[in-house]
């Protein structure tokens, strides 16, 4: 090809491409969230007007003098029928989005057992065949170094380490095909969502194995707490107040030959680096309405004594971060409890599952899915993911699609009372409790005066109360409180009460 054939054609490739471009939120297939403003963004020439076509709407904006424009569209009730989504620059073709359900979005995020993909669920070979759900629609975002355990990461991962370049995904439908890599969770939460609401659901992931909750904390956030600025000061890969053992091990085997790694004053940039990948993904569409939050996290924050010490208010920070970028104050989070396991490096689990437990009182919109009989024995990753996706979706339904028939969640703990024979400890439990067939309860009482806990078998209960019986003055009871602790409590129907500590009260 000649030069001036090239030319020719560069000309023409560039005459047929759009100059209006939408956000890279936008895209085939995507769920936009109904009933909130609908915002639609992107980039054109400088000063150019903006023809915008969503479904039978249109609207005219122009663009500024960096080429960046904005428009709202009004609110829309949930809509299962597809509509169509343009931008037309005057004398250029139009960008176009197409197949736009109106409905639920729903943002995953966490580590390891959050991105646990559902070809990897112990119900795969059953499930993918049938993923297919016309209402669900998936964004599920890979990211640079996923996969890699603790291998130096290449040159063109490295390279990937910026807040652009760190996630990458896009909307798709639910297919087998696309379901296969996705959050199991968050596909097993989205299937029973949808089939009993009848309403489109656009699940977004942004999990990153092995990521401490730092990593989805704004740098912003965590500078501006007196507690927790120590953690965005230097290098956080030589910063004692992030876990070593794990997190900034593993910072160090992917990154200590990586001289040229993109980064700042805090350290070269990595999945686990406090507030990255918080602003590498979610940070980037906080200007899109969200139904809720599915959070799945703690593992790498329940290594060390004070990492579990300080989990709780670095999740009312996260919390209170993400509620105010989204500007949605009431923004609903649900959250998965630890389960059991084995493993002597877990042994903070129990104290980890209680901050986890107490959280739900101490931050309102929020709720916890039991996972206590899900776990496995030796393996941080429990395969079966069905029952938590759809305990998650349980309290959903509950609290925010008007469910107030459903049974959402096993016994939940109060409070305890003293009294003559022992403990009577009260539960929200509309379907009772009794004790499981496959586990005895395990249960510890302090006595007042005394520094550690005993035994203590003998109970009964009745409708919504458990009666501990136990001699002298108790101060303290505890239930499930070991690391590989089961499922012992129980309501009618099998769903698993979760650990607890409690304060006896007069």
């Amino acid at each position: 090809m000649n030069r001036a054939s090239l030319s020719l054609g560069l000309c023409l490739v560039a005459a047929l491409s759009p100059a209006a471009e939408l956000d890279p939120w936008f895209g085939d297939g995507m769920v936009l969230q109904r009933d909130r403003p609908i915002r639609v963004r992107g980039t054109a020439q400088p000063n150019s007007r903006i023809t915008l076509r969503l479904g039978d709407q249109s609207a005219q904006v122009e663009a500024d003098a960096a080429g960046r424009w904005q428009q709202t569209f009004a609110a829309r009730a949930a809509d299962p029928k597809p509509t169509t989504l343009t931008a037309q620059e005057a004398g250029q073709p139009d960008a176009v989005i197409r197949d736009i359900l109106i409905g639920d979005v729903w943002l995953c995020a966490g580590q390891s057992n959050m991105e646990f993909p559902l070809s990897r669920d112990a119900e795969a070979k059953q499930e993918l065949p049938q993923a297919i759900l016309p209402l669900v629609r998936i964004r599920n975002h890979s990211f640079a170094g996923q996969y890699r355990s603790g291998a130096p990461l290449d040159a063109a991962t490295v390279a990937r380490m910026t807040t652009r370049g760190f996630y990458a995904g896009r909307w798709e439908p639910c297919t087998p095909k696309t379901a296969a890599p996705t959050t199991a969770v968050g596909y097993y939460f989205a299937k029973r969502l949808s089939a009993e609401t009848g309403l489109p659901v656009g699940l977004v992931n942004y999990a990153v194995g092995g990521a401490p909750i730092e990593a989805f904390i704004s740098r912003e956030a965590l500078a501006g707490d007196a507690t927790f600025r120590k953690k965005v000061a230097g290098n956080w890969l030589t910063n004692e107040s992030i876990e070593g053992s794990f997190v900034r091990l593993r910072g160090q085997q992917h990154l200590g030959k990586a001289a040229d790694a993109p980064g700042d004053d805090c350290g070269p940039n990595h999945g686990y680096k406090p507030g990255f990948a918080w602003a590498a993904g979610p940070a980037g569409i906080t200007s899109f309405p969200l139904k809720g939050v599915l959070w799945y996290q703690g593992e790498s924050n329940a290594i060390r004594t004070e990492d579990v010490d300080e989990y709780g208010s670095l999740m009312k920070l996260l919390v209170a971060d993400w509620r105010g970028r989204w500007q949605q104050p009431d923004l609903p989070f649900y959250w998965v409890q630890l389960p059991s396991i084995n493993e002597p490096a877990r042994r903070f689990w129990p104290e980890f599952r209680e901050v986890q437990r107490r959280l739900t009182t101490e931050i309102p919109h929020t709720g916890m899915a039991v996972a206590l009989d899900l776990g496995a024995a030796k393996d941080v990753h429990p395969r079966n993911k069905s029952a938590v996706g759809e305990r998650l979706a349980a309290l959903a339904l509950r609290d925010l699609y008007g469910r107030k028939d459903l049974v959402a969640e096993g016994p939940v703990a109060l409070d305890a009372q003293r009294t003559s024979q022992g403990v009577r400890i009260r539960f929200r439990a509309p379907d009772g409790i009794k004790a499981a067939t496959s586990a005895a309860p395990s249960f510890e009482v302090r006595r007042e005066g005394e520094t550690v806990f005993a035994s203590a078998s003998s109970w009964e209960a009745k409708d919504q109360e458990l009666h501990l019986n136990a001699a002298g003055r108790i101060a303290e009871v505890r239930y499930a409180w070991r690391m590989d602790a089961q499922a012992g409590l129980v309501d009618r129907s099998g769903r698993p009460a979760g650990p607890f500590r409690l304060m006896v009260r007069e």
